[in-house]
C-alpha cells in the first residue's frame, strides 16, 4: 500500500512506499565536539580544538496495511546495508546525507497499523552533499589553455575535488597547487628531461637475411679461432659450407660439410664496411646481430661475430657449446686480441631461442650487450634476460679503423650439432650529435585522474600506485567555500595539459 507525505529515498529505494512520515529530526547544522583542558587552578577550562562528531537523523512514521508482515520484511531489506548510503529527503531532492542505519529500528504494531522509528547515523558529521557535480576547466575565454583553474564552491563546507588532466605530448610530472592554502600534490619526477644530445646513427647496412645479402662474400674473412689445438690430431679449423634461406623463416641457416676431422668447420659471411660521412673508419660504432640457437646435452656448436681492421680482428663475440656432457652456453669477448671476458650463461634465464648481441665502440671503450629476446614488437625488443659485460677500455681503439666484418657458424667434426641461424644485422656509425627524445613518465594522450577524496591516482583508467609521492598534501587539498584557484604545472619543456576539476558542493 503506497503511503503519502514526504518522500524519502535510501540507497536508491523510496522507503516511504511503506510508511507515512510523521516527523524527521535533522537538527541544525552539524554536531560539534569541543576538546577542553583544565589549566592549573583557574576557573573553567581552556578550549583546545573543535571537531564535527557523528550526526543522527531520526525518521518516524506510521503504516496502515491489512498485512504488516510483508511490509516489515520489505522495509527491513531496503535499509539493511553494510556501509553508508545516500539518504535523500523530498524537501531537498538536490542533496543527500551519507548515512547508515544505527541500532535497531523500532516497529510498534497495532491492528492494521504500526509506528516506525528509524535512526540513521552520518559518520561524516551530517554534511549535506550535492547530488549534482560541478566542473571547471583551464580553457581561457580566448580559447587558449591556462595554467590555472578557477573553482567557485557555492556550498558552505570545504570539499575534496577530482582532477582529470590530459597530456598534450610527453611530460615528466604533474603538479597541482591549491593556491588558497598552498597544498601541493605532485606525481612523476620534476627532474625528468625530455631528451639528450646523443650521437647520430648513420646506418651502413641492414641485412634481414631473407636472401643472400648484397655485396657480401661467402667463405672468406678472418675467424678468431683459426686452429683447434686439442686432441690427438690438432689442426686448423675450416671455413667451408654454404647458407640456406628456406630452412628457417627470415633467416640464413649454415649448411655444414661434416667430416671426421677433429676440428671446427662452417661457412662464413664476409663484407666490407664503408667509411662514415667524415670519410673515416675510426668513428664510434654499433653493430647489432640477431640469431637463433637451440642446443642441449650432446649438441655442439660455435658462432663468431667479428669486426675486422684489415685482416686483424678488432672486436669479437663468441658463443659456443663445446661439451657433450652438459647443456651449456659459453660466451667470450675479444678486443684487439685480448680476451676481455669468458663466462657460462645461466641456462635457466638464457634459454633456447632468439638472441641479440650488440657490439659497440665509443672512443677507446668497447661494450658488449647480450639479450635473450622474448618478443619482437613494433617499438623494439622485449627481453626475458639481458647481460651487459663490463666495458673494456684499451688505448688505441679510438684510432683503430673498422673496415669489414666476418660471421662464422660452425660445427665440430661429424658430431651432433646445435640448431642455429642468423636473422638480422645492422651496422651504424655514431658520429653526429642530435636530439634524442627520451621516454617520459606521461606520453601524449595519457589521462591522469587524481581522486583526492579517496587518495588514489589513475592513468588511463588504471590505478597507478607508483605515482604516489610521500609528502603530498592530500588532507589539505580542499576546495573551500567561495572562490578557489588550482594551479597546474608540468615539466618546463612540456606542453600545457588540458584539465578539468569536478566537485560536489556540501552544506553544514
Amino acid at each position: 500500500m503506497k503511503q503519502a507525505g514526504m518522500q524519502i529515498a535510501y540507497a536508491g529505494v523510496y522507503i516511504t512506499q511503506w510508511m507515512y512520515v510523521q516527523m524527521v529530526q535533522r537538527d541544525i547544522g552539524t554536531k560539534h565536539a569541543s576538546t577542553m583542558q583544565k589549566v592549573g587552578v583557574s576557573d573553567g577550562q581552556m578550549w583546545q580544538y573543535m571537531s564535527r562528531d557523528v550526526k543522527t537523523i531520526v525518521v518516524t512514521g506510521i503504516v496502515m496495511n491489512d498485512d504488516l508482515v510483508p511490509l516489515r520484511r520489505s522495509l527491513a531489506a531496503a535499509i539493511d546495508t553494510d556501509e553508508p548510503q545516500q539518504l535523500i529527503f523530498g524537501d531537498e531532492p538536490d542533496k543527500y546525507y551519507l548515512a547508515i542505519v544505527d541500532s535497531q529500528p523500532t516497529f510498534t504494531e497495532g491492528f492494521r497499523s504500526g509506528t516506525i522509528s528509524i535512526t540513521f547515523i552520518c559518520p561524516d558529521g551530517g554534511i549535506a552533499h550535492s547530488v549534482a557535480t560541478q566542473t571547471a576547466d583551464n580553457m581561457g575565454d580566448n580559447g587558449t589553455l591556462t595554467d590555472e583553474i578557477a573553482v567557485q564552491n557555492d556550498g558552505t563546507y570545504p570539499v575534496y575535488p577530482v582532477i582529470d588532466a590530459t597530456m598534450r605530448g610527453d611530460n615528466g610530472v604533474l603538479t597541482l597547487i591549491n593556491e588558497n592554502n598552498g597544498a601541493i600534490l605532485q606525481f612523476g619526477n620534476p627532474g625528468e628531461v625530455d631528451g639528450v644530445q646523443a650521437p647520430d646513427s648513420e646506418t651502413v647496412f641492414h641485412y634481414n637475411l631473407m636472401s643472400a645479402p648484397s655485396g657480401v662474400a661467402v667463405n672468406t674473412g678472418t675467424i678468431n679461432y683459426p686452429t683447434y689445438p686439442y686432441g690427438s690430431s690438432p689442426g686448423p679449423n675450416t671455413i667451408a659450407g654454404s647458407w640456406d634461406y628456406a630452412k628457417a623463416k627470415d633467416a640464413a641457416t649454415p649448411i655444414l660439410n661434416r667430416t671426421v676431422a677433429m676440428h671446427w668447420a662452417g661457412p662464413t659471411y664476409h663484407g666490407s664496411i664503408k667509411a662514415n660521412a667524415a670519410g673515416v673508419n675510426t668513428g664510434n660504432l654499433i653493430w647489432s646481430n640477431r640469431f637463433n640457437v637451440i642446443t642441449n646435452v650432446g649438441a655442439l656448436g660455435r658462432v663468431e661475430f667479428n669486426l675486422q681492421s684489415g685482416n686483424n680482428i678488432a672486436i669479437c663475440f663468441v658463443m659456443r657449446d663445446n661439451t657433450y656432457a652438459a647443456d651449456t652456453l659459453i660466451v667470450e669477448g675479444w678486443v684487439n686480441g685480448n680476451n676481455v671476458f669468458k663466462q657460462n650463461l645461466n641456462r635457466a634465464l638464457f634459454t633456447n631461442g632468439m638472441y641479440e648481441i650488440v657490439e659497440s665502440k665509443l672512443g677507446n671503450t668497447t661494450t658488449f650487450r647480450l639479450t635473450k629476446v622474448k618478443q619482437l614488437t613494433a617499438s623494439g625488443i622485449v627481453s626475458s634476460a639481458q647481460t651487459v659485460f663490463p666495458p673494456v677500455t684499451i688505448d688505441g681503439m679510438a684510432d683503430t679503423p673498422i673496415d669489414s666484418f666476418t660471421v662464422w657458424m660452425a660445427g665440430f667434426s661429424n658430431t651432433t650439432g646445435w640448431t642455429i641461424n642468423w636473422s638480422d644485422s645492422v651496422f651504424q656509425w655514431v658520429n653526429v650529435n642530435y636530439w634524442k627524445d627520451l621516454p617520459n613518465r606521461f606520453k601524449d594522450g595519457d589521462v591522469v585522474q587524481v581522486d583526492v577524496p579517496n587518495r588514489r591516482v589513475f592513468v588511463n583508467d588504471a590505478e597507478d600506485p607508483t605515482l604516489q609521492t610521500i609528502g603530498n598534501n592530500w588532507d589539505e587539498f580542499k576546495v573551500q567555500p567561495g572562490s578557489n584557484t588550482i594551479k597546474l604545472l608540468t615539466s618546463s619543456w612540456a606542453k600545457q595539459c588540458t584539465a578539468e576539476v569536478s566537485w560536489q558542493e556540501a552544506w553544514l
